[in-house]
């Protein structure tokens, strides 16, 4: 997995534009590493009008970054990842802040990290807008 690098970083977009449920990327299995793309997909399916400004996935995918286009909107196990293995060793430039998931937590919620502390948590609604750092596989 690769983290986007900070100047492809997006410090103010909401997850999706309204509190519509996106059931496949909620659950256990939604939250796991590997699923970021699977869920990316799924919140692009629902949200079809949603632009790179209002829906964190959209601009994931939508992202074109050096040479790669192939990012997505990383899992909360993966936004986790990022937090343990880049920003506790200060690499990568993240900001203290919270980081939207791709992880569903409920119709009007999504999980998002905080940067600071490393908690998860889904207290915000989906129209609120957080921190975007897009991710790839390779």
């Amino acid at each position: 997995m690769e983290a986007a690098p900070l100047s492809c970083e997006q410090a103010s977009t909401s997850w999706s534009s309204t509190n519509t449920a996106v059931t496949a990327a909620r659950g256990w299995a939604a939250g796991a590493v590997g699923q970021g793309q699977a869920n990316t997909t799924a919140i692009l399916a629902v949200f079809t009008t949603d632009t790179t400004s209002n829906n964190a996935a959209k601009y994931a995918d939508s992202l074109s970054c050096g040479t790669k286009t192939d990012w997505f909107l990383g899992s909360i196990g993966e936004m986790m990842l990022m937090y343990t293995n880049l920003r506790q060793a200060g690499v990568g430039g993240f900001s203290t802040d919270n980081y939207w998931s791709s992880s569903e937590g409920g119709a009007t919620s999504a999980w998002l990290l905080d940067f600071a502390f490393g908690d998860q948590a889904n207290p915000y609604t989906k129209p609120t807008t957080l921190y975007v750092r897009p991710v790839r596989a390779f």
